[in-house]
């Protein structure tokens, strides 16, 4: 069952999340390139053309899987990355930054896209920290991790789609309350002095935030109000994820953005902080 705990966004108003964000720009995106995943392990290439790469994901596995994408610094390779996590260590010595998150289901794929400035003979590692139960094994302790890097070939030819940016804030966001359905680029800018996220996901037709509200709030199931988690961007205080969120937004439909982060363990999660809302898309695409 869904819980506060992952989705439930309590009646926490904040005047700050309704303000528009930056006015929409443009973001010039290459092909699409799929990483698969499998039980355990990912199919990805070992070099990409470099310039804004579109990283889709696709799961043919049984058990679900996220595509986690972070830039390494020069130097770093996939192992010393490897063994810091498993060691339980921040790993921000060793990278650029996060790119950002994907997930897929069992058998299915992501809806939406990791747009990523790809540099030539830069290292980029892709890794699923999932457990299929709290007592397994993380899936990149069997083997689901990967390293990609920048080619040295000319950069591919792209095409441009409208960027939209959210502006994440202790503890709320900046954010454009409605948006033209069709391929959106969603960037995160972190504004505040703590780590935050920017997480994405979509209401099923005819259910509202405040539907879901409601019914959490009166004890309900929530599971079935959503179609699905469409990604994340996540960063440190004062930075900007290197990724951005690439989206096909349906006509007349309710989106959620909000922060599950918490400062410490011991602190309430942002979202409970009043760092959530939704986007709106209109029924028609703006001509």
């Amino acid at each position: 069952m869904r819980t506060l705990a992952t989705i439930s966004l309590a009646a926490l108003a904040c005047a700050a999340c309704s303000k528009p964000a930056d006015k929409p720009a443009a973001t010039a995106v290459s092909n699409d390139v799929v990483i698969v995943a499998t039980d355990y392990a990912f199919k990805a290439p070992a070099t990409v053309r470099p310039g804004l790469v579109n990283f889709r994901f696709s799961n043919t596995g049984r058990v679900r899987h996220e595509l986690n994408i972070h830039q390494f610094k020069p130097g770093v390779s996939i192992d010393p990355f490897i063994k810091t996590i498993r060691e339980d260590k921040t790993v921000r010595p060793l990278i650029v930054g996060a790119v950002g998150v994907l997930f897929a289901e069992p058998g299915g794929h992501s809806n939406s896209g990791l747009a990523v400035n790809v540099l030539p003979g830069e290292n980029y590692a892709v890794i699923c920290i999932f457990r299929d139960s709290t007592d397994a094994k993380a899936h990149y302790e069997m083997g689901m991790y990967s390293l990609i890097t920048g080619s040295s070939e000319a950069a591919a030819m792209t095409a441009s789609i409208p960027t939209d940016t959210i502006v994440a804030m202790d503890y709320a966001f900046k954010y454009p309350q409605s948006v033209a359905p069709g391929p959106h680029a969603f960037l995160m800018r972190n504004d505040g002095k703590q780590s935050h996220e920017m997480n994405f996901l979509l209401l099923k037709k005819g259910v509202t935030l405040q539907k879901v509200l409601d019914t959490d709030k009166a004890g309900g199931n929530i599971d079935d109000m959503f179609d699905g988690d469409l990604g994340l961007l996540h960063s440190y205080g004062g930075t900007s994820p290197l990724g951005q969120l690439t989206i096909n937004m349906l006509p007349d439909r309710e989106y959620v953005v909000a922060c599950f982060f918490q400062d410490t363990p011991k602190s309430l999660p942002h979202y409970k902080l009043g760092m959530y809302g939704s986007i709106h898309t209109t029924a028609q695409k703006s001509t």
